[in-house]
């Protein structure tokens, strides 16, 4: 038996639901009756991923710090091909689910919080839509894997570093995955991988949100930074770098990219050591506007911001009707320049404080003062990317752009309104569960995290609002896994469904993961969350 530290998937026993009361408690017992008020399932972070794409800059990860000891760099992840066979995989679970499983209410929707794709591609995003739609779904742009997981040329400062899923020559070595870590050899994985999925797609109806890793970073108009114009020259080529030019190091390289023009630009790729790859126009970075109509038309019911009905989506960000109860409202916390803080701008701030007054028979003013209204009283739940952890504590420089909130004021403007029962997202790639406890005489929420779908534990969450007959609402959020331990293989006959499993087991064998870290205690997994019933 091997000694090496990688693990096989196996069963465990299930998590039993906490229930939470720090905002108010149950006056009757849990067992009582409750009626379900909305029910939808909750995945984020998919990251769906061209993982041969030359614009992930590959080449440089054999620059970065290995002192840690980890066979990678914070980029590539062993399961990095598989990533639209997650999504597709906890899609077909929520099918087969189809129900909360506490009301027995049947799905009112999926709602996606962002990271839709990994890096602003159009392949990744039409491989990413075509799951949740249904068809035939590829990442990979061209069919055929040439990159950095096969056994073509490559320095061994990175290649060492990298999981190469296919039998060895007898003149190659194993990487350091195998040989330290006992991760397993597949052969005919990388083919396997790049077969198209045919994706089952959503039988509810399904919202998605704007991510950091789907925000480009580039201006709808106006000049794009030489950094971006490399990359995306880069991106769509047909030279996969292999490393930088002899003489040269990381912060020259960043330096001549940064001070570059056109032509400098191309000589600067062509003087990288490269191996010839398939080109393709469909690695290039998507916009917003794009994004958002990759939607099928008849997909849901959004109220976008900037306009009315389905035909203007430049702004994802918009209001939908969970259920005849209950509101949802999808933010944009994308920052503009890409970076991985969340943002919030006065102009949405403003469009959402509107957006909460239309369904709130009662609120609080900018001042804290209780107001009453002809409002129809509605549920409200609040769906973003980012946690607000992720807000700057500090109110952050607008310089000549839009002005953003601190994180104190995005509370302070939820808190106004009472009917704001949980701002659910992601981002943070683990599982969390917070209390907001009321600022003014009315109110409290729970903020929902849910884990990613490309790491450990690769979980999404059906997540049901409940009416507990007694003057108070749970929450009751439970984990979902996307698949069996008992479909991984490690033979040639893969299928979609198998390599999902294999996605979840490499997943958990990554070194230094933090698994508690990731999966948060008992009261951040299958959780009963307690609150006053506002209305």
């Amino acid at each position: 038996m091997s000694k090496l530290p990688y693990r096989r998937l196996t069963r465990g026993p299930g998590i039993e639901a906490q229930v939470r009361e720090e905002l108010c408690a149950r006056i009757r017992p849990a067992n009582g009756a409750r009626s379900g008020l909305a029910a939808f399932g909750h995945l984020t972070d998919s990251h769906v991923l061209d993982a041969a794409s030359p614009g992930r800059l590959s080449f440089l990860w054999q620059y970065l710090d290995f002192s840690d000891g980890f066979p990678n760099s914070g980029k590539f992840r062993p399961h990095d091909l598989l990533t639209a066979h997650v999504l597709d995989a906890m899609v077909r679970k929520m099918n087969v689910i189809g129900r909360g499983p506490v009301s027995d209410r049947a799905l009112d929707c999926l709602v996606i919080t962002g990271d839709l794709t990994n890096s602003f591609a159009v392949s990744e995003l039409s491989a990413a839509i075509g799951v949740v739609k249904g068809g035939p779904v590829t990442s990979s742009p061209n069919g055929v894997y040439e990159g950095i997981q096969d056994h073509g040329p490559a320095p061994v400062e990175l290649s060492k570093y990298i999981w190469h899923p296919e039998p060895e020559s007898t003149l190659r070595s194993p990487d350091e995955w195998k040989s330290r870590y006992g991760y397993p050899t597949i052969p005919g994985y990388l083919s396997a991988a790049l077969q198209p999925i045919a994706a089952e797609g959503s039988d509810f109806p399904w919202y998605i949100g704007v991510g950091n890793h789907d925000e480009s970073g580039q201006p709808a108009s106006g000049p794009i930074s030489p950094k971006a114009e490399f990359v995306g020259a880069l991106r769509i080529g047909d030279r996969l770098p292999t490393r930088l030019p002899s003489g040269m190091d990381t912060t020259d390289f960043w330096e001549t990219v940064r001070t570059s023009n056109d032509s400098e630009r191309r000589s600067l790729i062509a003087s990288l050591p490269s191996r010839k790859v398939p080109p393709s126009k469909l690695r290039r970075a998507f916009s917003k506007t794009e994004f958002m109509d990759a939607w099928p038309k008849d997909a849901g019911n959004p109220r976008f911001r900037s306009g009315s009905g389905k035909g203007s989506r430049a702004d994802p960000c918009y209001t939908f009707d969970l259920s005849p109860d209950v509101v949802g409202i999808m933010l944009n916390t994308a920052s503009p320049d890409g970076g991985t803080e969340a943002a919030l701008d006065a102009a949405q701030a403003d469009w959402l404080e509107e957006q909460l007054q239309r369904v709130s028979g009662k609120f609080y003013d900018a001042e804290g003062k209780l107001v009453t209204s002809k409002a129809g009283d509605r549920l409200v739940i609040l769906f973003g990317h980012h946690p607000l952890s992720a807000f700057a504590a500090k109110q952050p420089s607008s310089g000549d752009g839009p002005t953003f909130l601190s994180r104190s004021k995005v509370l302070r403007l939820i808190a106004r309104f009472p009917n704001v029962v949980a701002w659910v997202n992601g981002h943070g790639h683990k599982h969390r569960v917070t209390p907001h406890k009321a600022i003014f005489e009315h109110g409290g929420f729970w903020e929902i995290t849910t884990a990613s779908l490309i790491d450990y534990p690769q979980q999404s969450r059906i997540v049901e609002l409940l009416d507990n007959g007694d003057g108070t609402l749970s929450i009751v959020a439970t984990l979902v896994d996307h698949s069996e331990p008992d479909s991984v293989t490690y033979g040639e006959s893969q299928t979609p469904g198998s390599l999902a499993a294999l996605s979840l087991e490499l997943s958990m064998n990554r070194p230094g993961l933090d698994v508690e870290a990731v999966r948060g205690s008992a009261g951040d997994q299958n959780v009963d969350l307690v609150l006053l019933k506002p209305f």
